[in-house]
């Protein structure tokens, strides 16, 4: 059982069958303000776990335009004279200048296949 759970028991306990009574000194009202302390730090942790969900949307949301735009700048130096897909800041950028892109064409011969040994 969570402390949360537990002061909710004794506080519904107590207040139900001896809520004149005084246990440890102090009466059901002084328990209730002492046991406001941990409740209100769980109700304020509560809405920062809120808070930091809302700003991590805000954050996806923001990291999807940059990409966006990001795009944009990349294309741009591609279109742009004198710059280009095979320009130094198109490499600087993090892409592979179309002069030192390989083909992909290979001109290996193929291996013979292995003799089968009989058995």
């Amino acid at each position: 059982m969570s402390v949360k759970d537990k002061i909710e028991l004794y506080r519904t306990a107590w207040r139900d069958a001896a809520a004149e009574v005084s246990f440890a000194g102090m009466t059901l009202s002084q328990f209730e303000v002492a046991m406001s302390q941990p409740t209100d730090l769980r109700d304020e942790i509560a809405a920062l776990e809120l808070e930091l969900k809302r700003k991590k949307a805000e954050r996806a949301d923001a990291d999807l335009a940059a990409l966006e735009l990001l795009k944009l700048v990349v294309n741009s130096v591609r279109g742009t004279a004198g710059f280009g897909d095979n320009s130094p800041l198109y490499a600087n950028l993090g892409y592979v200048r179309m002069q030192d892109r390989k083909s992909g064409k290979t001109n290996k011969s193929p291996k013979p296949a292995a003799p089968a040994t009989a058995a």
